[in-house]
């Protein structure tokens, strides 16, 4: 029996989430603790890929630059999905000047070069902040520079509901907007999620530009751009072909997030 594509790609999404949800509670070392007798060393019992050069165990800090990576790229993709609805539908039923002023915020928006764009934001900040901090500014930016991306399919389809035959009836009984609003989201809700799934691996790659240059997320807290940084440094490529698990491990996440958008687009 042939397995759906977007089902095996959940599953396997899962399994890595749950792994790396097992290594991080198991493990007798946090993704900050130093071995000062195990400065970026290769495979060892006690540390099955390795260390960096801190002495800080690689297995944990993959896994928990994993959960980070996907949970921070999921709550950029909500929040530029939620903005972007919101946008569509206020474009959608707006006064005709607000209308063509949104769309053309969005679309002047998406002729910046983003990356760009999100390299001064996050360069004109203080680059001491906390880790935390740090994360949740990072993942906040993306999230806020995502939402234009989306505004015109979403004031496309809401246009097209605008004349349908229910929601006309509906005004005519006098709905208020709350109560219309909660009719016109589930026919919006296969074009959110499709927004969602799609920008999901645009904010993982994102965060991953940005830690390589120095930008993302602050140490100790590891993230993919973290990881992608420390193959800059040749003695740690020489010592252990671990450190190439990080690069393995986000291909093949983004593998899986594109078989889930591809399922989802058919």
């Amino acid at each position: 029996m042939r397995l759906n594509p977007r089902i095996t790609a959940t599953i396997f999404l899962a399994l890595l989430t749950l792994g790396a949800i097992f290594v991080v509670s198991r493990s007798p070392y946090t993704y900050a603790t130093q071995d000062r007798d195990a400065i970026n060393i290769g495979v060892s019992r006690t540390h099955l890929t390795g260390t960096d050069d801190l002495g800080r165990d690689r297995t944990v800090r993959i896994a928990a630059a994993l959960l980070l990576g996907l949970l921070g790229a999921a709550a950029a993709a909500l929040l530029a999905s939620v903005l972007a609805v919101g946008a569509g539908l206020i474009s959608a039923f707006a006064a005709y000047w607000l209308s063509n002023t949104i769309l053309f915020l969005s679309d002047a928006a998406l002729t910046l070069p983003w990356l760009l764009l999100l390299m001064i934001v996050r360069a004109a900040l203080p680059l001491n902040l906390a880790p935390l901090h740090s994360a949740t500014l990072t993942f906040l930016l993306l999230g806020l520079i995502g939402w234009p991306i989306f505004v015109r399919s979403n004031h496309a389809r809401a246009a097209a509901l605008r004349n349908a035959g229910w929601l006309l009836h509906a005004r005519a009984n006098g709905l208020r907007p709350a109560q219309l609003l909660s009719h016109l989201v589930p026919h919006l809700r296969p074009l959110v999620i499709t927004q969602f799934i799609v920008y999901v691996p645009v904010a993982l790659v994102a965060e991953a530009n940005l830690g390589a240059m120095g930008l993302g997320i602050a140490e100790p807290l590891p993230s993919w751009g973290s990881m992608l940084n420390s193959l800059q440094s040749a003695a740690l490529t020489t010592n252990s072909r671990w450190i190439y698990l990080p690069v393995a491990l986000l291909v093949l996440t983004l593998l899986l997030l594109e078989s889930l958008f591809s399922e989802a687009h058919a």
